[in-house]
């Protein structure tokens, strides 16, 4: 016979892990004869050991124990009594992108409305961000509420000393609500390192930072990696580089070995030139894989001819863009059922 000794806190918890200890054991020690197991159970107010059987029937109202969970991260429980949460709700926070993000629930949890939100709405707004577009803004970008609203107007005063205009500042911190999170010396820093490193004038460091943003705030690394594979594995030289960046800045921001294997099959296997490519730069933004399904269905139908100087000349962007449906109906005139078939094959 197993005996074993288990100290309680009070009577209470005694009774209530012995009862929930008997029914488990009735329902799973077969009525064969074999002796059951005792356990002895210590009286917490005398010490006194009690012996009790295992096989007892359990008739007490267990309903109010529960296994204990782990705290999740949502704001449901909190948005019927948070003024703040239904607050950002009416601005079109959307709150459940924001839960998705464990450390930004804590921070948001902890705001009050008249202190940290109503401030930077108003904020914004007075500088021209529409009322309807703040929502985004936050849901983008919740880390500007750890920001000083100080340092957001001196940083948005820096852009007006470099020539910016209100319009440009406006539409930097509307597709790029990170932006005002960087503090002057970021930001002086990276516009520097772009108008060094590509020859770029004082109007044409304006104008990529108001086109594209977010390349300004963007990984320096990747932008650094793309750069030399568009220079040295590619072989476009220093103009053109800085021709690509100031017409499709994304190119600088997409994968680095996925732009170089567009770039290999569009330049080698499609007969692309550099000069075409130059026209069409967007092109190096789209899947290989992609292209290569098209131009090999287009070659099938004896259609992949990409020079403009000769009859049914295929516009690139035509070739890489929009739907299968539209690609079928404009560039390959057949049905999109037919291209699904030929896609089987490959």
């Amino acid at each position: 016979m197993l005996i074993k000794k288990v100290q309680f806190a009070t009577t209470n918890h005694f009774h209530t892990f012995f009862r929930c200890l008997s029914a488990v054991i009735q329902k799973r020690v077969p009525d064969n004869g074999i002796e059951a197991t005792e356990l002895e159970l210590v009286n917490p107010q005398n010490d006194t050991p009690m012996k009790k059987s295992p096989l007892e029937k359990c008739t007490e109202d267990l309903s109010e124990i529960s296994p204990y969970f782990m705290p999740t991260f949502n704001f449901a429980a909190y948005v019927n009594k948070s003024e703040t949460l239904q607050e950002l709700l009416k601005l079109g926070v959307n709150l459940y992108k924001l839960e998705k993000k464990v450390t930004v629930v804590p921070l948001i949890l902890k705001l009050d409305f008249e202190k940290n939100v109503k401030p930077l709405v108003t904020f914004l707004h007075e500088f021209g961000v529409p009322i309807n577009e703040i929502g985004h803004f936050i849901t983008k970008n919740p880390f500007i509420f750890k920001e000083d609203l100080e340092n957001m107007e001196a940083r948005i005063n820096y852009l007006f000393s470099k020539k910016f205009t209100k319009e440009m500042i406006l539409r930097i911190v509307t597709l790029n609500p990170f932006w005002l999170n960087f503090s002057i010396e970021r930001i002086d820093k990276r516009l520097g390192f772009f108008q060094q490193n590509y020859t770029l004038k004082g109007n044409e460091v304006r104008t990529l930072a108001t086109i594209s943003p977010k390349l300004i705030t963007y990984n320096l690394r990747q932008i650094k990696a793309n750069t030399f594979a568009i220079k040295e594995e590619m072989g476009f030289d220093e103009d053109e580089v800085k021709s690509l960046l100031l017409s499709t800045p994304k190119i600088f921001m997409k994968d680095q070995n996925g732009v170089l294997k567009t770039f290999e099959f569009i330049h080698k296997t499609m007969g692309i030139s550099h000069d075409m490519i130059l026209k069409v730069p967007e092109i190096l933004t789209f899947r290989e894989f992609r292209i290569k399904e098209r131009h090999t269905y287009l070659e099938t139908l004896g259609k992949a001819q990409y020079n403009p100087r000769e009859p049914n000349y295929v516009a690139l962007v035509s070739l890489a863009g929009g739907s299968d449906a539209d690609f079928c109906d404009k560039v390959a005139k057949t049905s999109v059922h037919s291209f699904n078939i030929f896609l089987k094959t490959l």
